[in-house]
């Protein structure tokens, strides 16, 4: 016969939540090392908490998903789960700070960004839309969800229809639109519109878009311009990648719960069969009782699957702590004045926040040298290595095999050198110079918006540095960077 009290002493201890059983007093019977490490033992619990556990005490129903705040002295987020079981409550707490940190760098996205962004399904339809656009279009997300984008705000700059579904020609398109408001009224837009597969469901579009109706100066349209192309291309890519583990977070957190829950059951009936109450039972009716209650638990399923519940579930949110530690960082806002900043972790944090748009085409090979802080406005390089990391990836695309692309840095003398190189397609001689110019682009058309390199050279000139391009058509593309330790020399 299994021994089930060790078998829940292993849960106990393998579960990542904290587990506690407390009787109708709600008196501590037993918890797990995970539900000290939490709470401390069993300190005052938060009020909103206390009051759940009343109420499942009272009325015998679960309540689930309950988030209130950390209440061991530690700013956070805890989710619990009261769950009623004979004489008492079964309480699990998860620390979801992570996740709550995730779902609000979404709301960012939703609620606070200036663009208007939405999202459609394969047949066209919107799925989600932000605040901004909302405003933007004068109608109300009630009126624009489950409604064909194309057919309800779009009409092409220049004429013409497009595509059923939105489909992007590609990884991602720069689009001129003019949208209609609600009161009839249009105004032009660019928009960024990219492909999105959330998770295992059916794919999508992200577009992102800004009213451009008014002319702007040359240097404020470029900045703004590419500031969106990333935006686009990064929340598409940063959705799968928060979504997936968060998926698979929530369902192996459910399948503990439960696990648990079914243990426990399973220690009922054993205390039954063991119980005074029972007098002369036989042993063979005790026994397959017993026997029976396993079967329903189905003691060898679980034993085989929780510690691999446990370690995805542990791997998950780390996947999702470590992209949200490299948005954080990567948006990072610049002041007005420079500041010392660790480049290699700001190359590293691109990598990161990029990797959706590298991984499909590319091996990435880092070859960092120890280096000086750096005198310089981190924000500002943080786009510039997005928009080379960027490039090199789209001129590996379409290949047959898998290209790679090479980051070095290096420090010479008083300089920090920096080379991004791939072996992709390459740029022919004659227009090597020209890259350099506002809007000037070698990939195709809806591909980019010519911004990158231009803004790349504005941003290292401010540091008092330079960027030079060595290209082989064919073999590859090296760009190399320069940049004074000490920020730019006064002259």
């Amino acid at each position: 016969m299994t021994d089930v009290s060790a078998i829940l002493e292993a849960v106990e201890a393998t579960v990542p939540a904290g587990v506690a059983l407390l009787d109708d007093r709600l008196r501590p019977v037993r918890h797990n090392a995970a539900y000290a490490a939490l709470t401390g033992s069993f300190p005052e619990l938060p009020a909103p908490l206390l009051d759940a556990l009343e109420t499942v005490v009272r009325t015998g129903e679960p309540v689930a998903g309950l988030r209130v705040a950390n209440g061991s002295g530690q700013r956070g987020t805890w989710r619990a789960d009261c769950r009623p079981v004979p004489g008492g409550v079964c309480l699990v707490l998860t620390d979801v700070t992570d996740l709550v940190t995730a779902e609000a760098f979404r709301t960012a996205l939703m609620e606070d960004t200036a663009e208007g962004l939405y999202t459609v399904d394969s047949e066209g339809r919107l799925t989600s839309v932000n605040r901004a656009a909302c405003e933007m279009l004068g109608r109300s997300a009630q009126d624009l969800l489950g409604r064909p984008a194309h057919e309800l705000t779009h009409r092409p700059a220049g004429g013409g229809t497009h595509p059923p579904g939105g489909a992007p020609p590609g990884p991602a398109a720069m689009v001129d639109e003019v949208l209609v408001r609600a009161d009839g009224s249009t105004f032009q837009v660019v928009c960024s519109v990219v492909p999105l597969q959330a998770g295992a469901g059916s794919p999508g579009t992200l577009v992102t878009f800004r009213d451009v109706t008014e002319a702007r100066q040359a240097d404020i349209e470029a900045h703004h311009d590419q500031k969106l192309e990333s935006l686009g291309r990064l929340s598409a890519g940063l959705a799968h990648e928060i979504n997936t583990p968060i998926q698979f977070v929530g369902d192996n957190t459910r399948f503990l719960a439960d696990a648990y829950r079914d243990m426990w059951q399973l220690l009922v009936v054993y205390r039954e069969c063991m119980a005074h109450e029972l007098g002369e039972l036989a042993w063979d009716e005790r026994t397959a009782r017993a026997r029976k209650a396993e079967e329903v638990a189905d003691v060898e399923y679980l034993v085989a699957e929780i510690p691999v519940a446990v370690q995805q579930t542990l791997e998950g949110v780390e996947r999702v702590a470590s992209l949200v530690r490299a948005m954080k960082s990567f948006t990072y806002k610049d002041t007005a004045e420079q500041s010392y900043a660790d480049l290699n972790e700001a190359i590293r944090t691109t990598l990161t926040v990029a990797r959706n748009e590298v991984k499909y085409v590319a091996d990435v090979h880092l070859d960092l040298a120890e280096l000086p802080e750096v005198m310089c406005h981190r924000g500002d390089l943080n786009q510039v290595f997005l928009n080379l990391l960027v490039n090199a990836a789209d001129a590996l695309e379409g290949r047959a095999e898998r290209g790679e692309i090479r980051i070095s840095s290096r420090l010479a003398g008083d300089t920090v050198v920096i080379r991004f190189a791939d072996n992709g397609s390459g740029i022919p001689a004659h227009l090597q110079q020209s890259i350099f110019d506002p809007f000037f682009t070698t990939k195709g058309v809806g591909k980019g918006s010519g911004q990158g390199l231009a803004l790349a050279r504005a941003v290292l000139d401010r540091h008092g540095g330079s960027i030079a391009v060595e290209s082989v058509p064919g073999e590859g593309t090296t760009f190399t960077l320069r940049l004074p330790v000490n920020g730019r020399r006064e002259p």
